[in-house]
């Protein structure tokens, strides 16, 4: 009855630190905070920047191939007038593309401040974007969790 004490404590607090632990972590002890980024950042990309509009390839019925979401693409538009600074092909922005490639501070800075690691502005007809950081690292930690597996060009 004396060693009664002593272990309760010792179960109730291994108890609460394992509650604690599961609040802050997800499935494979991925930080809940980062889940919620990264749906946030799937929301940010999927319905409000439709950056799958030039960055995924196109199916057969000309419909988004959403096997290759944001794997790269040959964009279907171009320029009313002929001008060499107008990109033909969005890059794959998974991990498997520059989402891999790129460091999470190389991306935050590009969605905040429109530079690529080189100092480089993207091309037209890619928008310069000014995102907030929160947003821009909810955006890099979805693209970053996509694999990006890239089949034929399109």
């Amino acid at each position: 009855m004396r060693y009664w004490f002593p272990l309760a404590a010792v179960v109730l607090v291994l108890g609460v630190w394992l509650s604690r632990g599961s609040e802050q972590a997800g499935f494979g002890g991925e930080a809940k905070e980062d889940a919620a980024g990264r749906k946030h950042g799937e929301y940010l990309v999927n319905e409000v920047a439709g950056c799958g509009h030039c960055h995924t390839p196109q199916n057969d019925k000309g419909q988004p191939d959403k096997a290759r979401l944001l794997q790269g693409a040959v964009l279907q538009i171009a320029p009313k007038k002929a001008t060499k600074n107008w990109a033909d092909k969005a890059p794959d922005i998974t991990h498997g593309g520059l989402a891999g490639k790129w460091s999470e501070a190389d991306l935050i800075k590009f969605l905040t401040t429109g530079e690529n690691p080189d100092g480089m502005k993207p091309m037209p007809p890619m928008p310069i974007f000014h995102l907030k950081k929160e947003d821009a690292r909810a955006i890099t930690l979805y693209l970053r969790s996509l694999p990006g597996k890239k089949g034929p060009e399109r």
